[in-house]
């Protein structure tokens, strides 16, 4: 709890209200002691405290494509599902979080085939602009986009072979159930 209230939306706050927020019971002369605590983990840190996720880049991409305004909220919510995709794929895991953001924007663009109405959202065109927009290079972009949609084929294989599964199991438990129903429990309940 103490290291999150380090810092509070960018502003400096007093070491006693850090220790009230996290319940901490100090003296005045530990104070100097957690002062010096916290520059040993900002210096760990490296004086980054906010972490960036991929979500971060999505509004800032998607405001510079030229995506129809009636399509904006679906490719959101795409590229937030390859997104979190994204996250049960350890190969992409290596991958920055803007790659990670643009790629999986990419991914989406191109399965909702927006590229029907306007030539600029073709999959190369598409892959050279975004990586213009991120400054990443194009070959990394395409394949960290090729990976995503590799990782989407194989979730839908997975999720198709566990219904099939689920299925076949459940219309077996249904039979068993019907064949057990019509047998006699009872020897006086046979009819000869």
């Amino acid at each position: 709890m103490y290291v999150p209230s380090l810092q509070v939306k960018g502003q400096q706050v007093a070491i006693s209200r850090k220790l009230f927020a996290c319940n901490i019971e100090t003296t005045p002369s530990h104070h100097r002691e957690l002062l010096d605590w916290e520059l040993v983990v900002l210096g760990k840190l490296k004086w980054n405290m906010a972490s960036v996720i991929p979500n971060d880049f999505i509004d800032h991409i998607i405001r510079r494509l030229p995506l129809p305004r009636d399509k904006l909220v679906m490719v959101r919510k795409h590229t937030l599902t390859f997104i979190a995709l994204c996250a049960t794929d350890d190969r992409l895991a290596m991958n920055p979080p803007s790659m990670i953001a643009t790629g999986s924007m990419g991914a989406a663009i191109c399965g909702l085939q927006l590229d029907h109405a306007d030539q600029r959202l073709t999959r190369d065109n598409l892959t050279d602009l975004l990586a213009k927009i991120t400054n990443t290079e194009v070959d990394c972009l395409r394949a960290c986009q090729e990976q995503i949609e590799r990782v989407l084929a194989t979730s839908l294989q997975q999720g198709q072979q566990y219904r099939q599964e689920t299925g076949v199991r459940a219309g077996n438990k249904a039979r068993e159930q019907q064949d057990q129903s019509s047998t006699p429990t009872d020897v006086r309940d046979v009819n000869l």
